[in-house]
């Protein structure tokens, strides 16, 4: 035990909660191995259809584990293979090293991190995007469009609020359509948003030439 944890032990004062969890540790675990995983993999599969319903070519839908990636012919590379330039992904949103404990707690905003749909570029063009979004004249179009960009970290992207009573009656009545509607509502926006997200790629790209 190192000298943070031992700190923790001795602060921690709520005895009764500590007896609880203790009473309850075998439903806890039972219930922590539902959440992060059938439950994620459920709800993870939902929103990445609901994201399907509203893309539409020449938009494209690249799907991996946990992941999926909305893009587009033009943002791809002129030379070599990959994703793009940049893509739009479904992404876990937060401080730099920070992880939520589940799918379910990051779209339900439980914990450090969030849900959204991100503007993201490939990994050479990374610091320029940086730089590129300290651009207001790129980002204001953007923003007004409802995109945010984080404090925290330079990232991009559309925000996904999923309401928790929502998501629950969705499991309850193995429906998820209406708790996950943010999603799709999330993706209308990104798609209508393209001429802006060209602009910013754009600047990126010229940026990437010069140096």
């Amino acid at each position: 035990m190192d000298q943070d944890q031992s700190a923790t032990v001795v602060t921690f004062m709520d005895w009764e909660r500590a007896a609880r969890v203790i009473r309850d540790i075998g439903q806890l675990e039972a219930d922590a191995s539902l959440v992060i995983g059938p439950l994620s993999d459920r709800m993870i599969s939902a929103a990445i259809e609901a994201l399907g319903k509203e893309v539409t070519a020449p938009w494209q839908i690249v799907e991996g584990d946990w992941l999926a990636r909305i893009v587009r012919p033009e943002w791809k590379m002129a030379k070599g293979v990959g994703t793009g330039d940049a893509w739009l992904e479904l992404a876990e949103i937060g401080p730099e090293d920070e992880e939520g404990f589940s799918w379910i707690n990051v779209a339900i905003g439980a914990g450090l991190t969030r849900l959204g749909l991100e503007l993201v570029f490939r990994r050479g063009l990374q610091d320029l995007a940086e730089a590129a979004l300290e651009d207001d004249k790129l980002l204001a179009p953007l923003v007004k469009q409802g995109m945010v960009c984080s404090e925290v970290a330079p990232r991009l992207f559309f925000p996904i609020d999923i309401q928790a009573e929502l998501l629950a009656q969705g499991f309850e009545m193995n429906d998820l359509d209406k708790a996950l509607a943010p999603v799709g509502q999330a993706t209308k926006k990104a798609l209508a948003a393209k001429a802006d997200l060209d602009r910013l790629i754009g600047a990126v790209r010229s940026a990437a030439t010069r140096k």
